[in-house]
């Protein structure tokens, strides 16, 4: 089975599968920072393993219940505006 690269976030740490992320969403009224907080897993689809970002409230695998990394990494795979805030290892 082929697997992903890995991604990285802003501080340049490799994500991990069940990592809990911290993801940038918006500035809100009074320039509040609001965040999304996902958890990371590798999704097989076809015979090749994905790594996948899914809402902390799912505790299926619903259809829009995820979304790949590779729609939010840069060419070097660092995920601009995501922290790690837990994963094994750290």
């Amino acid at each position: 089975m082929i697997q992903e690269q890995p991604y990285f976030d802003e501080n340049g740490i490799e994500i991990k599968e069940f990592a809990l992320i911290r993801v940038f969403h918006f500035i809100g009224a009074r320039r509040k920072k609001h965040y999304m907080y996902k958890w990371v897993k590798l999704k097989e689809h076809k015979g090749t393993m994905y790594w996948v970002a899914y809402h902390l409230d799912n505790d299926t695998e619903a259809i829009h219940g995820y979304y790949h990394l590779r729609h939010c990494a840069n060419e070097d795979r660092i995920i601009k505006g995501t922290v790690i805030l837990q994963q094994q290892g750290l």
